[in-house]
């Protein structure tokens, strides 16, 4: 057990290194919607129409989704990079324990997560954030940001794994990320098209989208929505878990 703690340490650092030396993926992941964020509040802020809300109160829960998908890009990539380039058979020919591998990227993604959604979030207050949730309030926030940011991670390495190529992995998530503009993140969904608006608030990221917001503007998020928000994402977590290890221990034995 302690040398398995040990290699777990030892692969994060390592994932850790990786990611300080190639820092314009990181970069990338926070700018784009920082970007993202001045562009929906000087250009679109004054002609939506989302009700009572505070404009940047309403859009920064879509803002941040798109950051974390973004961010998790670089950690699909990275493990498919290692998964395609032979550093894992080396890693196989060393006395390291087989969970280590997935288990640093993961970690490391996951903290890379927690830290980008802080950024961000200081970010939009020099645009106008202002939340008026409580202390339980936030406690719930970080908890369904934290489940979110780890299911998020675990789809983006099982990516990695599975996949043949890294572009193949930046290509899926950039193709996935366009789910935030179909959701209700960036807009209201009552003005859009009857069938999209079925799918918008109903796709796995609505319910997480719309709890996040509620809490953030002091209101008690609606009971079906957490729900959604837990099953959406507890069953993605659950399943892109069960798939990785699956295809990773079925790759090492090729």
């Amino acid at each position: 057990m302690q040398n398995t703690i040990k290699d777990i340490k030892t692969m994060s650092w390592r994932c850790m290194l990786n990611a300080i030396k190639t820092p314009d993926s990181l970069i990338m992941s926070l700018v784009v919607p920082v970007i993202l964020l001045l562009v929906f509040v000087n250009v679109f802020g004054g002609s939506m129409d989302i009700g009572g809300y505070n404009f940047v109160n309403f859009i920064i829960p879509g803002i941040m989704v798109n950051c974390l998908i973004q961010s998790s890009s670089s950690t699909g990539i990275g493990v498919n990079k290692d998964m395609t380039t032979g550093i894992v058979t080396r890693f196989r020919s060393m006395d390291i324990s087989n969970v280590a591998f997935l288990a640093g990227h993961v970690l490391v993604a996951f903290i890379k997560g927690m830290a980008t959604v802080a950024i961000l979030i200081g970010v939009s207050f020099l645009v106008g954030f202002r939340p008026l949730a409580d202390l339980p309030q936030w406690l719930f926030i970080i908890g369904l940001i934290m489940l979110f940011v780890m299911a998020n991670t675990w789809l983006a390495v099982m990516l990695g794994v599975m996949m043949k190529s890294a572009e193949s992995v930046g290509g899926f998530i950039a193709f996935y990320a366009v789910l935030v503009f179909l959701s209700p993140g960036m807009a209201p969904t009552e003005n859009m098209p009857r069938a999209l608006q079925i799918f918008a608030e109903n796709q796995p990221m609505a319910p997480f989208i719309t709890s996040i917001r509620s809490l953030v503007n002091g209101h008690a998020p609606q009971g079906d929505q957490v729900l959604a928000t837990l099953l959406w994402w507890g069953g993605i977590l659950i399943l892109t878990f069960i798939a990785t290890v699956y295809a990773y221990k079925k790759k090492l034995t090729v």
